[in-house]
């Protein structure tokens, strides 16, 4: 629709001149005396009328000289552009094909006709009427800029390319030749012959906004977001109402992490703008971002009370909550996103997690098995649901889910680890290690899967050369982490280097001292040593940090006999 108002306007611009300066009629139309002189009469009329404003009038007069001479091509055309802008573009379509067929070498009749065919989306016939006026006429300026335009708009780019070159070529200061080419070489990603021509087009008009906004853009795309910034600033140097720019420009700022420039820039819009939805919604996400919450909180609940359906902006209100940890009212926004929404699944994992952190394992299942429902085919919804039930020990169902997930995603080493760590903790650990070496296959260099093996042949204590190697190299991959070295300060203790072990082991306690499994095996390689009081205070440590593990009080006690022997 909009193309066809675009072209309507185009076209009725251009018999408009004909109101401000009326084009003599060709002589052997209009001879005295005679109906010849009496239409000529009318003609005159219809071009006073139509000089004054008067279309209805004008019309009317056309129709009288039309009826004393019924084969005016030139009369038909006018009475035409008339009925165009009394929005009668069936009536105006009759004229102009009486008109040509009354003279078919009328080239204005065809350049009419053209753009009636495209508001009636009739492209190719606006293209054979735009060719026939290239023949009638090769230097017709308004012919080659349609011509254009269509074939742009069919992304026919190359001969789009050639009607706006061919306009230059007839007129090099062609505002809009210049501007559609552009606009086209824009298209086509040929950046700096689109550069040049709208700067060509701004050298003729230096205020035209459409170029200076299209060279913005050419320079967002580029990531020259300076030179874009600049011209924003001239357009709204130039119209400071202008809202598009100054929304281009919040979103340059934002590209640059501006985010307080960004907001002024959006606020202004939300001024010059009604009820702008997106403006505001971009505002309360830089608010989000920027960890205002409140004020976040407050933008998207504007939005909300305006259009309480925006599932959109229902889901953002319930994960700034999430954020703000009011768990309570972020379900509530998250439970009111429909499931028609495409922001439904995501709404459930969010439920989920709240339900999780709240320590409501059947809510949260429930929310997961609801998306599941939405969406079978996401591998990632089984793995978060596994470990809702691997957190609850119910291994089995966990490794259950992986393995669907897997049907959809053969390939996804978190879901092939994540199995692996199942069936450890399942009790069948041969299986595990077929799986991490099942994600070693995948991505050799997966770290914690070489850590995995190795850990688990340490605690066997089997293959102790075989996991000190994959051990290293996971090392190599991370050399800070904390639980690797614990698995390579194992490695030693079970092979009996209990020097190395214990190096290895105090450095795993710096990088990870939270960690009870950690304390425990450095109280055992101190034990092995007879660093007794050590090993007691690694114990203590541990048993402090997992008050569960019982067996530490055990081992305390043993060593505390011990020191008490002579």
């Amino acid at each position: 629709m909009k193309r066809a108002c675009f072209y309507l306007l185009v076209l009725l611009m251009a018999p408009a001149c004909a109101a401000v300066k009326p084009l003599p009629p060709p002589a052997q139309e209009f001879l005295p005396p005679g109906p010849a002189a009496k239409s000529y009469y009318h003609f005159l009329l219809a071009q006073l009328h139509q000089k004054a404003g008067d279309i209805d009038q004008a019309a009317d007069q056309y129709q009288k000289a039309l009826e004393q001479d019924k084969t005016s091509a030139y009369l038909q055309t006018h009475l035409a552009a008339l009925y165009l802008k009394k929005g009668f573009p069936e009536k105006a379509l009759q004229e102009l094909e009486k008109a040509i067929q009354v003279n078919p070498h009328s080239a204005p009749a065809h350049l009419l006709l053209g753009g009636l065919y495209l508001s009636f989306n009739q492209p190719e016939k606006a293209l054979q009427a735009y060719q026939k006026v290239i023949q009638l006429e090769p230097k017709s300026q308004e012919a080659r800029l349609f011509l254009g335009t269509l074939y742009a708009e069919q992304k026919n780019y190359e001969n789009a390319i050639t009607n706006f070159k061919a306009l230059l070529e007839i007129d090099p200061q062609s505002l809009m030749g210049h501007y559609y080419l552009a606009r086209v070489y824009a298209e086509t990603k040929r950046f700096a012959e689109a550069q040049k021509h709208y700067q060509a087009s701004l050298e003729i008009k230096p205020q035209f906004e459409p170029a200076l906004m299209d060279l913005a853009l050419i320079y967002e795309i580029q990531q020259e977001y300076e030179k874009a910034i600049k011209v924003y600033r001239d357009i709204l140097e130039l119209n400071p109402s202008n809202p598009d720019a100054h929304e281009r420009l919040g979103q340059v700022f934002i590209r640059q992490n501006k985010l307080n420039e960004a907001l002024t820039e959006f606020h202004e819009v939300d001024k010059l703008t009604i009820d702008n939805t997106e403006v505001r919604i971009k505002i309360g996400l830089i608010y989000f971002e920027q960890r205002r919450l409140e004020e976040a909180i407050a933008q998207f609940s504007l939005v909300l009370s305006a259009k309480p359906d925006n599932d959109r902006v229902r889901y953002y209100l319930g994960t700034v909550y999430e954020e703000k940890k009011e768990f309570e009212q972020a379900a509530d926004e998250f439970k009111r996103v429909p499931p028609s929404s495409s922001f439904y699944v995501d709404a459930q994992i969010h439920l989920a997690y709240i339900y999780d952190k709240q320590n409501k394992a059947q809510e949260a299942i429930s929310s997961l098995q609801t998306a599941i429902k939405v969406k079978p085919d996401n591998p990632n919804l089984y793995r978060f649901l596994a470990s809702l039930y691997e957190k609850a020990n119910q291994f089995e169902e966990g490794i259950r889910l992986l393995q669907k997930a897997l049907e959809y995603a053969p390939r996804d080493e978190k879901i092939l680890f994540n199995l692996g760590v199942l069936y450890d903790k399942s009790g069948n650990w041969q299986e595990c290690i077929n799986q991490m070496r099942l994600v070693l296959k995948i991505n050799p260099d997966h770290p914690q899967a070489l850590n995995y093996i190795g850990y688990t042949y340490a605690e066997k204590g089997i293959n102790l050369d075989e996991a000190e190697a994959l051990i290293k190299r996971a090392l190599e991959l991370k050399p800070d982490d904390g639980y690797i070295t614990d698995s390579l300060g194992w490695v030693y203790f079970k092979k009996g280097e209990i020097e190395k072990a214990v190096i290895e082991l105090e450095k795993a306690h710096r990088l990870a001292p939270e960690d009870p499994v950690i304390a425990e095996h450095l109280g055992d390689a101190y034990a092995s040593r007879k660093l007794i009081d050590k090993a007691i205070m690694m114990y203590e440590r541990a048993l402090k940090l997992d008050p569960k593990k019982t067996e530490l009080k055990e081992k305390i006690k043993k060593l505390r006999k011990e020191k008490k022997r002579p």
